[in-house]
């Protein structure tokens, strides 16, 4: 009888992914951007209501509750995180260790120049102190810091990655001078303990961000966590990160936390396209705030060692996504030519578009489908919540139509075509750049989800060959099903250069990689143990980051201690370089342990195959403005929660879910295949 939630919190919606022994359940309600815990109260109060058990008795009986919040990316999107100080070596205030002046500019929206101070210490880079701490000077600019505000300090010394010994002292000085027993106790974070990559820039700026977020993620999530204990759960929450995996609130770094959500929905997209036996697969999740795309390659994430957060390098590990502010709730309003913008303003939950009814005065993507008859304003979330499509009509009418003399219907059209080019314009850009030509489509599966994305699909996608075109029966809620197949997942980097092979001869002093890797291990032990998991029932591998030419290359070892020049060419043939040769040395110059402990998951199943007809879902016909050149159309429409594998609608159609909308143009079907997932076709 146990129970396992997923929730994701996006910008407009949060979304529910519940099973228990298989039986599932999703859950959609708005977010609530005033107080985020307001929304996950209401998320899992749903979760219950559906099962129909109260929240204490659904709580007791769960395995695992896992969460991806986008409070980090609201934090540094809204610039409303702590006022922070920062302490940077001697001669690098104005620089931050940046060579490129322009480069440091985006930091200074996190903090401002006169809480920056330099501390009087030198370590060289081989790790040797120069010239020891100054303290009498420290304590002084330490205590300006926090006359200042300050709420935290952010201590990043040059050369901390080979030896943190000063950051560590900075640490302990402060820490004596303002001690954990006093109201006014300043959080001290360094920068060596958020990474030991030799790039003091990006590194100051992944301790900048951390810093600047840490107070609002440390309120937020304990007091999540306290919600759910007073309803009777048991266990620790979990908190997905950006690297894939979840940890619970006490392991977790606040910046571990950035854009988790949409990482999440590519582990279900992945999960998805390998159910159809792609391992090349293109994940497009249109929300209601953003559009988020992600790539697997040969069954691999798209992992980065130095992400962009806000314009800055920051040196965390972590999965990548490409947004924009392209989603359902996008503000529109006329270009200067002739046609319409959409975003990357958004109207959020509060006020939302014009036809939720709650003050939101501009013409939005969602709006348009409002007019167009895409979206029935009886039935949004199954009727849980009604529109207002005489306010969705005003808004297109007095922002859009009215200016550029169209109609009402022409204007909405406008504006679902243009969010369809924006998708397939980004789509295709993210492509180019991971060096993927249309040609090459075939090879990959796209799985589009997101309240949007059943909805933009069959546009964006017009014309490309993919080798498939998959949505989700719960393409709505899917960040919250990725979450669902996630584990707990540590990952313990270390800056660590090497030479595997010269050219001639393949290193023989591996005793030195094991060691490196034994303390890593050591470490990942500890750390899982004491979120009360076996460290036994753990499994641990290790990635091997390429040097030099091969910087853009990692490697995988199930062996995580090396036990003869056999196993060190095994990991050298691994490499590869764009030739096809082989490269001509290998070094590296990161070693990853990752720590995974197995967690309560979803598993897909299928299921045999009925008849295409699917008639008997058919719930009504309604008029959907195709096109200014069809016109309206009387148009079939069908349930979604009563197709069945096998089943095959033929377009022009739309099929309603209780949380989405799938289009289906003429020209196109959509198959139900024997995991439920739906399958974009050509009729």
């Amino acid at each position: 009888m146990a129970f396992i939630i997923g929730v994701d919190t996006g910008g407009t919606f949060t979304d529910g992914f519940f099973t228990r022994n298989g039986d599932l359940r999703t859950v959609k309600v708005l977010t609530t951007p005033h107080d985020l815990t307001v929304c996950l109260a209401d998320c899992i109060r749903e979760g219950a209501r559906q099962f129909g058990v109260s929240v204490q008795d659904m709580l007791a009986e769960t395995d695992i509750v896992r969460y991806s919040t986008t409070v980090s990316v609201n934090t540094i999107i809204q610039r409303t995180g702590a006022k922070i100080g920062l302490l940077v070596s001697q001669g690098f205030k104005d620089s931050l260790y940046s060579r490129d002046a322009g480069a440091v500019e985006p930091v200074f929206s996190f903090i401002a120049r006169d809480m920056i101070s330099e501390v009087i210490e030198e370590i060289d880079n081989k790790g040797k102190i120069v010239k020891p701490v100054d303290t009498d000077d420290l304590t002084v600019k330490m205590q300006n810091l926090i006359d200042l505000g300050a709420r935290a300090i952010v201590v990043s010394l040059n050369n901390s990655h080979v030896n943190p010994a000063h950051e560590e002292q900075v640490r302990a000085i402060i820490k004596e001078q303002s001690p954990s027993f006093f109201l006014g106790s300043i959080r001290v974070l360094l920068a060596s303990d958020i990474s030991d990559q030799p790039d003091a820039f990006s590194r100051t700026n992944a301790a900048v961000i951390n810093g600047y977020i840490h107070d609002a993620m440390v309120r937020y999530l304990y007091r999540s966590e306290d919600d759910l204990r007073a309803n009777l759960y048991t266990r620790p929450l979990m908190v997905g990160h950006s690297h894939g995996g979840t940890a619970r609130v006490a392991k977790t770094r606040a910046i571990d936390t950035y854009s988790s959500g949409p990482v999440l929905g590519v582990f279900g997209a992945a999960l998805v396209g390998q159910a159809h036996g792609f391992t090349e697969i293109v994940a497009v999740d249109v929300g209601g705030t953003s559009l988020d795309i992600g790539i697997i390659r040969g069954g691999s994430h798209n992992y980065t060692l130095t992400p962009i957060i806000s314009d800055l390098p920051v040196s965390v590990p972590m999965i990548v996504t490409h947004s924009v502010g392209t989603g359902g709730c996008s503000i529109v309003k006329p270009d200067n030519s002739g046609g319409v913008q959409v975003g990357p303003k958004s109207a959020g939950a509060s006020p939302g578009p014009a036809c939720f009814n709650r003050g939101g005065m501009e013409p939005t993507v969602t709006d348009a489908d409002v007019v167009l008859g895409f979206i029935d304003p009886d039935n949004f979330l199954g009727g849980k919540v009604k529109l207002n499509k005489d306010k969705a009509i005003a808004a297109i009418k007095r922002r859009i139509a009215d200016p550029m003399k169209i109609t009402v219907e022409e204007a909405a059209y406008l504006i679902k075509e243009t969010t369809e080019k924006n998708i397939r314009k980004e789509l295709l850009q993210f492509l180019k750049e991971k060096g993927i030509e249309k040609d090459k489509l075939s090879d990959f599966a796209l799985v589009a989800y997101g309240g949007g994305g059943p909805t933009r699909y069959a546009g964006f996608a017009s014309g490309l060959k993919f080798g498939r075109i998959l949505t989700s029966p719960y393409a709505s809620t899917f960040c919250a099903f990725g979450f669902s197949t996630t584990d707990l997942l540590h990952r313990y980097s270390k800056y660590f250069p090497l030479t595997l092979f010269d050219g001639v001869n393949y290193m023989k002093d591996y005793k030195k990689l094991n060691k490196a890797v034994a303390q890593l291990m050591s470490i990942a032990r500890r750390d899982i143990e004491g979120e009360g998991f076996s460290a036994d029932n753990a499994g641990y591998y290790l990635e091997l980051i390429g040097d030099g030419e091969l910087a853009a290359y990692n490697v995988r070892s199930e062996k995580t201690q090396l036990s003869s020049e056999s196993d060190v060419k095994k990991l050298c043939a691994q490499f590869d370089t764009p030739s096809g040769q082989g490269p001509a040395e290998v070094a590296i110059s990161t070693i990853i342990l990752n720590a995974v402990v197995p967690m309560p998951h979803y598993e897909l199943t299928s299921s045999p195959l009925a008849d295409e007809d699917p008639g008997g879902t058919l719930r009504e016909e309604r008029d959907i403005f195709w096109s200014p050149e069809a016109g309206y159309r009387k148009t079939p429409i069908y349930n979604r929660e009563l197709l069945v594998p096998g089943n095959k609608v033929i377009g022009p159609a739309v099929v309603e879910a209780k949380d989405t909308t799938y289009v289906i143009p003429a020209g196109k079907s959509y198959y139900i295949g024997e995991y439920s997932h739906g399958v974009l076709e050509e009729a």
